[in-house]
């Protein structure tokens, strides 16, 4: 049975993750993710937004019943065809040339908080809802980038705190360290996808070729600022100034500039 569906608008592609019934995620999710994958890089997708179909979970967490076969050596491969890493699969969802935003619904932990880290605006309705990797509790790891992302989204110490105390935070804790970067508050009509495909949209408007560029600079930084990604953010700069469009957009605010009129 299926567990993504997809439509679009507007540019907008909404990719709808269901598996009941626990809202887990396993490797028929990868795979069927994975495939997906070239319909979400066509030209006609200006933005990607991932949503949970049950109600209050975005994906509760990576399956525990294929973890435990795989920690007592059974197979858990069920597709046909060559398997796909989730790390790998994070990866590309990570590198889309696009922006790509989660609509946390609901719950997401463990393997669930960690795609939803992979993308690049996270936004949650708020409510009794859990974010965090409290894997150790079961005596093992964030095992599919976990351990970096949130500590690059949160500081070591406080990623350390959580992890090692297998601690979940509530929508209003994680804005407040950093996780989510919106929070759509419990008492409006507006849900997380709405208010997510509306960023979609918004974003889905500028030029493609700036999304691309600005993600993937965003994405390469580094601290200390290197000379490298200098020389880099300078070509690509040079090279969006000599597109139709960027052209185009300069001279219409140049002509209203000379003509007085400044918003």
């Amino acid at each position: 049975m299926p567990q993504l569906s997809l439509e679009l608008a507007e540019g907008v592609a909404t990719v709808t993750i269901t598996n009941p019934p626990l809202a887990t995620m396993d490797p028929d999710t990868v795979q069927e993710l994975s495939r997906m994958l070239p319909r979400l890089k066509a030209a006609d997708v200006r933005a990607v937004v991932f949503t949970g179909g049950l109600p209050g979970y975005f994906i509760r967490h990576y399956s525990v019943i294929e973890l435990d076969q795989a920690a007592q050596g059974e197979s858990v491969a069920r597709q046909q065809g060559p398997s796909v890493d989730l790390h790998d699969l994070l990866l590309d969802i990570e590198n889309l040339p696009k922006p790509v935003i989660t609509a946390l619904n609901g719950t997401a932990m463990g393997g669930g908080w960690e795609f939803a880290m992979a993308t690049d605006i996270r936004v949650a309705k708020d409510g009794p809802f859990r974010f965090g990797l409290p894997e150790i509790s079961v005596g093992i790891l964030p095992g599919a980038g976990g351990t970096q992302r949130l500590t690059n989204l949160v500081g070591r110490n406080r990623a350390l705190e959580m992890m090692l105390r297998a601690r979940t935070v509530s929508p209003g804790e994680a804005l407040a360290y950093g996780m989510i970067e919106e929070l759509v508050p419990a008492d409006t009509l507006e849900t997380a996808l709405e208010r997510a495909q509306a960023i979609a949209r918004e974003i889905a408007g500028r030029s493609p070729l700036a999304v691309a560029h600005i993600k993937r600079l965003a994405r390469e930084a580094v601290s200390p600022v290197s000379r490298e990604m200098l020389r880099l953010e300078s070509r690509l700069f040079a090279e969006l100034m000599q597109s139709p469009e960027a052209r185009a957009l300069l001279s219409q605010v140049a002509t209203a500039h000379r003509q007085g009129r400044v918003g």
